[in-house]
This record gives C-alpha cells, sequence and structure tokens, in this order.
C-alpha cells in the first residue's frame, strides 16, 4: 500500500493560503521553475516574473522567487532556459 502523506496546510509558494510550507519531494524553487515550464508551453505570463501580492510578503517566498529568477537569467533568459529544459 502506498504511504500516505498528511495534508499540507498553509500556502506553498505559488499558491496562496496562509503560514508557509514546502512539499517534502521538491524546493520552492523547484515548484517555481515547474510552474514557469507550464506557463510558458500554455502561452500564459509565469507567476515567476508577477507574484501574488500575499506570496511577496513572505520572506522565505522572496528568496524562492529570488534563487528562480536567477537560475532563469544564469540561463541567459527564459527562452534559453526553457530550451536548456527541453534536452
Amino acid at each position: 500500500m502506498a504511504e500516505q502523506w498528511p495534508p499540507i496546510t498553509g500556502h506553498i509558494v505559488g499558491l496562496p493560503a496562509g503560514p508557509h510550507r514546502t512539499l517534502r519531494l521538491m524546493t520552492d524553487v523547484d515548484l517555481l521553475l515547474a510552474a514557469t515550464i507550464a506557463a510558458v508551453r500554455m502561452n500564459r505570463s509565469p507567476i515567476l516574473f508577477g507574484p501574488p501580492a500575499s506570496l511577496a510578503e513572505c520572506v522565505q517566498c522572496q528568496k524562492a522567487y529570488a534563487r528562480a529568477r536567477k537560475i532563469i537569467e544564469d540561463a541567459g533568459g527564459i527562452a534559453k532556459w526553457m530550451e536548456w529544459v527541453a534536452r
């Protein structure tokens, strides 16, 4: 039988809802980068470049957003980063 994980309460870096929580198997940066991939593929604006105000007030979120943006910037921008991800 599969292990049952306890429900996650509070907000996750991409989903506002209260005190901050991180998923066990992914970091906040991983979640932001995954959300960015999904947004670009769906031709939508990534949350990474315009977080909701409630998330922007969270210090842990600010650090995660900054780190994720730096990863994309260091790759040469979102188009080059997406090329690298698609490899």
